[in-house]
């Protein structure tokens, strides 16, 4: 009978022994989840670069090339078009002013 009681040092041995055994499995537990995560992390990654290399990448060359379409258009709106429209403007207020001046008929302005 004198080998099922246990002595207190026997019991703080036992309770040493499985702490540091749990320990050691939660650690282990925790490494292999940290793993798995860096895994699964690593993998994400990969996923979002080829997507975004398959996918957006399209997308952003054919943006540039509707800015590239849309500066051109505009460009040779403002060559074509507009330019023309204020030079002739700038012509016939020139000479209407020109000839305001050698007449001395000035136009009555509302502003004033």
């Amino acid at each position: 009978m004198g080998y099922l009681l246990f002595g207190l040092a026997d019991w703080r041995d036992v309770i040493v022994i499985a702490v540091g055994s749990l320990t050691l499995l939660v650690l282990v537990a925790i490494l292999v989840f940290t793993v798995v995560l860096g895994l699964l992390a690593r993998s994400l990654l990969g996923t979002v670069r080829r997507v975004l290399n398959d996918d957006v990448s399209p997308l952003i060359s054919s943006a540039r090339e509707t800015v590239h379409t849309v500066k051109g258009t505009a460009t040779f709106v403002s060559e074509k078009a507009a330019s023309p429209i204020i030079r002739v403007y700038g012509v016939v207020s020139g000479a209407r002013r020109a000839v305001a001046v050698i007449t001395g008929i000035t136009r009555r302005r509302d502003d004033q």
